[in-house]
């Protein structure tokens, strides 16, 4: 295997899949790893960043920045499921989803540019590293050994989608509860007029008084609701500990 900037970083993380490794051995899959990033890199400037960067999941765990770019930062969606409690398969499938949708988007963007060109803005925010994994897992349907198993990968994932896996994660209705205030206060803070003025109406059409500015109303200040949203998982209300 040709040593590329990318190596280090692919060995650290095939190393970290050991026990998962399906059908090839390290050093094939090392070269997977490395051939993804490089076909990444031959679009845009890309490379592994210092260890010592951490993001803040929300409250709910912490992750380290792996990757670079000049408008980007990655983190290993394996490092993050972790930190969520959530299995890595179902994380995978998550990715896989959110990846098919991206190439959807690219491919309409591509035709309605309609200059014949193939672009890459749309694909940036999952990076799949190709790697071949099997996990257990007590959902799947036994295999003929009797094993349940499930198929498994690993990414990279832009910061900015990080709302979208909260979302979808073990986390995610909490977290939807917790950022509600702050994203209310956001809306009416960048629509202001435009929601007082939108009055709302009853499913049978009739008015009801008032604006879609109520719809995003809180009871918290702005710094409130910015704690709140960075809370992490809240403790029992009934206390007066949440």
């Amino acid at each position: 295997m040709i040593l590329s900037i990318h190596t280090p970083f692919a060995e650290r993380v095939v190393a970290k899949h050991d026990a998962l490794l399906l059908n090839e051995g390290p050093e094939e899959q090392t070269a997977r790893v490395v051939a993804a990033l490089e076909r990444i890199g031959a679009v845009t400037t890309f490379g592994p960043t210092r260890a010592g960067r951490v993001v803040d999941l929300a409250g709910f765990g912490e992750a380290p920045i792996v990757y670079i770019t000049k408008d980007d930062d990655y983190l290993l969606l394996s490092d993050v499921a972790e930190a969520l409690g959530w299995p890595l398969h179902k994380a995978h499938a998550w990715a896989q989803q959110q990846h098919s949708w991206a190439i959807e988007d690219q491919r309409n963007h591509d035709e309605e540019r309609g200059d014949g060109r193939l672009g890459w803005e749309c694909l940036l925010g999952y990076i799949d590293l190709r790697l071949d994994l099997s996990e257990d897992d007590p959902e799947a349907k036994p295999d003929a050994n009797g094993q349940k198993w499930s198929h498994s990968g690993d990414w990279l994932v832009s910061q900015d989608r990080l709302p979208a896996l909260l979302c979808s994660s073990p986390w995610g209705k909490e977290f939807l509860d917790n950022v509600g205030d702050h994203m209310g206060l956001m809306f009416q803070k960048v629509f202001g007029d435009k929601l007082k003025n939108s009055p709302t109406v009853h499913a049978d059409g009739t008015p009801t008084g008032h604006s879609a500015w109520d719809m995003f109303s809180s009871d918290l200040t702005e710094e409130e609701a910015l704690r709140k949203a960075r809370r992490g998982p809240a403790l029992d209300e009934a206390d007066g500990t949440g």
